[in-house]
C-alpha cells in the first residue's frame, strides 16, 4: 500500500500546508486506507462492501482512476467499495483519491476479480476462485498430482477400474494410463492411488483395487504397482496380494494408500463389516486380523515386509480399532499421520494416528488410557468423511500454513482447520471452504489433494475442481 503525498493546494502563498489560511477549508486529508487491501472478488457475486478510513481533514470528494472493474462502485461521498463485478478482470492497480478544498490524499487499491464460480459450487471462501479441470468422468475415486515439472493429474474411476491422466494444458487424455477388472458395488472397485515419493525417476504408481476371484485365488484386494511409459501403465506387479475384503454386502473396505515420509506404503482397511475385525490380534494365516486397522509396509522389496511398530514383525499393523478410514495425510514438517474414520450412524472422527494406538473401534471400551488414540474432532451426526489433506501454505499464504482440509460426502463441503501445537493437534478453529450444491450424488466429495503450486484439487462423481488462490 503506497499513501500518496498531500496535494498542499495554495501552499506557496498561504504560507502553510493546509494551515486554516483565509479560504483555506480547513484540514486536508493526510492517508487513506481501506478494510481489505488487495481486494479479491468474483464475477457474479455482490462484495461486501470495502470501508475507506481517513486521516486528517474530512473529504468531500472521493474520485478513482483507471475506471473500476464492470460492476464495482466507490461511494463519491464515503469512499467505499461496493456492487458486483460482472465479469472477470485481472489484477490491477486504482488509486482512490480523497479531496477537500485544503488538499488530498490517495491510496492505491488493488483489485482482482476472478471468474464465476463452476454451477456445482454452492460458496467457496471469498479470496479464491475454482475452475473445472475436466467433467463428464464417472466416480473419480482418489487423486494425485505429479510433482513439478510433470504435474500431471491421476485419477481413478472407481467402477470402471481406470487409471486416467489428466495433462497441464491440454486436458484429460483419451487413453487410459491403465484398466483393471474390478469388483463394483459397495466399497469396492478401483480404490487407492498414491504415486511413489520417487516418481520423477521411477515412474512408479500404486492402486488399490478390489480383483475378483480367479486361478487359485478368491475375491482380494490387492496394491499393484505400474510404470510410466510415455504416458502409458506398463509392468503391472501386485506389490501386496491377498488383502481382506468385505464378502457381506461390499462395504467397509476402507481403501486409501499413501507413501509416509521413510518411503514405507501405508494402506488403510475398513473392519470388512465385523467391528471384531478391528480389535483382533494380528495371526498369520487370518486375514480378517488386518481389519479395521492401518497397515505399513516397506515395498522397496518384494515381497514387501510389514514395517510396523510391533513385537511380531510379521503384523504390519501401524494402529487398529478404526471402523472404515477412507483419507489419510501426511503432516508435510513432522511427517505425523492423520485420518479420517466413519462411525455406524454418528461418531464419524479426525483422529491423530499414532503407531500402536487403538482407536476404540470394536472394543466396547475398557481399554486402558495409554492404548487409546487421539480423536481430534468428532461428529454427532453422519458427515462421511471420505478425504483428507494437508496444506503448507504454498501460494496461499503463510495463513493456509499448517491447515487441514477435511471431504465429507453427506453433506458435499470441504471443512478447513487451523491448526497448532507441537504435534498439530490443536484445532484453532474450524470453518466450511467450500460446499456444493446438492444434485443426487453428482457432487459429492470423493477426494481432495494439493498440488505443486499449492492449488487444491477435489473430485466428485462426475467432476474434478482445481481451487486457487486469486
Amino acid at each position: 500500500m503506497r499513501t500518496a503525498a498531500v496535494l498542499c493546494l495554495g501552499a506557496l502563498l498561504a504560507g502553510a500546508c493546509g494551515g486554516g489560511g483565509s479560504g483555506g477549508g480547513g484540514a486536508p486529508p493526510t492517508g487513506v486506507s481501506y478494510a481489505l487491501n488487495p481486494c479479491a472478488y468474483r464475477a457474479g457475486e455482490p462484495i461486501a462492501p470495502n470501508a475507506a478510513s481517513v486521516t486528517g481533514g474530512a473529504p468531500t470528494t472521493w474520485s478513482v482512476a483507471p475506471d473500476l472493474p464492470a460492476g464495482l462502485l466507490l461511494d463519491p461521498t464515503t469512499g467505499s467499495l461496493t456492487g458486483t463485478p460482472l465479469a472477470p478482470a485481472p489484477t490491477a492497480t486504482y488509486v482512490v483519491t480523497a479531496a477537500n478544498a485544503a488538499g488530498a490524499a490517495a491510496v492505491d487499491l488493488q483489485v482482482t476479480v476472478g471468474p464465476a464460480l463452476p454451477a456445482a459450487f454452492a460458496s467457496l471462501a471469498a479470496g479464491f476462485a475454482a475452475e473445472t479441470v475436466v467433467a463428464g468422468v464417472v466416480k473419480v475415486g482418489k487423486l494425485a498430482v505429479a510433482p513439478f515439472p510433470d504435474e500431471r493429474i491421476f485419477f481413478t474411476e472407481v467402477d470402471s477400474g481406470q487409471v486416467r491422466v489428466v495433462e497441464p494444458g491440454t486436458g484429460l487424455e483419451p487413453t487410459p494410463f491403465a484398466t483393471l477388472s474390478v469388483l463394483q458395488g459397495g466399497h469396492r472397485g478401483l480404490l487407492g492411488l498414491a504415486l511413489a515419493p520417487d516418481f520423477l525417476q521411477s515412474g512408479h504408481v500404486f492402486v488399490l483395487a478390489c480383483l475378483p476371484a480367479g486361478g487359485a485365488q478368491a475375491d482380494r484386494m490387492a496394491v499393484l504397482r505400474f510404470t510410466d511409459v510415455d504416458g502409458v501403465g506398463t509392468n503391472a506387479t501386485a506389490v501386496l496380494d491377498d488383502l481382506p475384503i468385505s464378502a457381506v454386502t461390499g462395504i467397509n473396505n476402507g481403501g486409501e494408500i499413501l507413501f509416509d515420509a521413510a518411503g514405507r506404503l501405508l494402506v488403510s482397511l475398513g473392519d470388512l463389516e465385523d467391528p471384531a475385525n478391528a480389535q483382533k490380534v494380528y495371526a498369520a494365516g487370518d486375514p480378517t486380523s488386518l481389519g479395521g486397522r492401518v497397515l505399513r509396509y516397506d515395498v522397496t522389496t518384494l515381497p514387501p515386509v510389514a514395517d510396523a511398530p510391533n513385537a511380531d514383525r510379521a503384523d504390519p499393523t501401524w494402529c487398529k480399532g478404526l471402523r472404515n478410514t477412507f483419507g489419510l495425510a501426511l503432516q508435510p514438517t513432522t511427517g505425523d499421520l492423520f485420518g479420517v474414520d466413519n462411525g455406524a450412524a454418528s461418531d464419524d472422527e479426525l483422529n491423530y494416528l499414532q503407531p500402536g494406538k487403538n482407536f476404540e473401534w470394536g472394543a466396547g471400551g475398557g481399554l486402558p488410557g495409554a492404548q487409546v488414540g487421539f480423536k481430534m474432532r468428532n461428529y454427532a451426526t453422519e458427515i462421511v468423511p471420505t478425504s483428507l489433506c494437508w496444506h503448507d501454505g504454498t501460494g496461499w499464504g503463510a495463513d493456509f500454513a499448517n491447515n487441514l482440509f477435511l471431504g465429507s460426502y453427506d453433506d458435499q463441503k470441504l471443512r478447513r482447520f487451523e491448526v497448532s501445537g507441537a504435534a498439530f493437534t490443536d484445532i484453532d478453529a474450524e470453518t466450511d471452504f467450500c460446499e456444493l450444491v446438492l444434485a443426487g450424488n453428482d457432487n459429492k466429495i470423493l477426494d481432495v489433494c494439493p498440488g505443486p503450486d499449492g492449488s487444491l484439487y477435489v473430485s466428485t462423481f462426475t467432476a474434478i475442481y482445481r481451487i486457487v488462490r486469486l
